[in-house]
């Protein structure tokens, strides 16, 4: 009989012991903090050195303080960001070492949408003229982009700017608010370059003597040159002529002395 107290007291304890013990851990499961999830930004920098290829831009980026631009915009709409690679920028690197800073910056923003759009949505977007961040910086109506699906039957989504023309090659990052395509060219904006960037000034036309005509030079310099040089050429012959004449003048004139 004592013996079976004596069990049944044990099992009394172990079980209340269990009990606190389940108790004890519900209370530090429901009263730790869940992690937090991941929220922007991103690091856009680091995103384009993973991806490769993209090297002038990442830099572009971090030099221009832009980087840090896009990503606060991450904690809106979102941020679309069109990004040439490393070749591209190799066709237009001279072009744009000319711009002086803030109009770099502009540049960097007109390859970047103020919302965030996937690739499926570039490809079945109902209004083709989007406004940029750069938009944004300067004035309505400026600095648009033209985004279209090709017309060949294939997915290939088309940015015209006015002046160039670019498509994207591929996806870089897609994860909401932050997508990152890569195209083909850079994207120049009309509002900032014309036709005429692309070819070296004129020459100033050269100064012309009165009475001559432009020889076969584009400009008239080489017939400015030999009409020069001409000139001179005769003062020479005349200086000589009378010197020679004032010679034989004293040889066979009679002794003065």
């Amino acid at each position: 009989m004592v013996a079976v107290v004596v069990a049944e007291g044990v099992n009394l304890s172990l079980s209340i012991c269990l009990l606190a013990f389940l108790v004890l851990l519900h209370l530090a499961t429901s009263q730790a903090p869940a992690p937090p999830p991941f929220s922007p930004p991103f690091n856009i920098t680091h995103i384009l050195l993973d991806a490769r290829d993209f090297n002038v831009a990442a830099s572009a980026l971090q030099a221009s303080g832009v980087a840090s631009q896009f990503e606060e915009f991450e904690r809106g709409v979102g941020i679309t960001l069109f990004v040439p690679t490393d070749l591209a920028f190799a066709s237009s690197t001279n072009l744009l070492r000319s711009l002086p800073a803030e109009k770099k910056s502009l540049v960097l923003k007109f390859h970047a949408l103020h919302s965030y759009y996937p690739l499926g949505s570039l490809q079945s977007i109902v209004n083709p003229v989007q406004p940029t961040l750069a938009t944004e910086d300067t004035a309505a109506g400026l600095f648009t982009l033209n985004i279209t699906r090709l017309s060949n039957g294939s997915s290939d989504v088309s940015i015209a700017t006015g002046l160039v023309q670019a498509s994207i090659t591929r996806t870089v990052f897609d994860q909401n608010p932050l997508a990152i395509f890569a195209v083909s060219n850079v994207l120049l904006p009309k509002d900032l370059f014309n036709h005429t960037s692309h070819t070296s000034e004129a020459a100033p036309p050269a100064v012309q003597l009165a009475g001559t005509a432009p020889g076969p030079g584009a400009d008239g310099r080489a017939a400015v040159m030999s009409v020069g040089t001409g000139t001179g050429q005769r003062i020479d012959s005349l200086f000589w002529l009378l010197i020679a004449t004032g010679l034989i003048y004293l040889v066979r004139s009679p002794c003065l002395c």
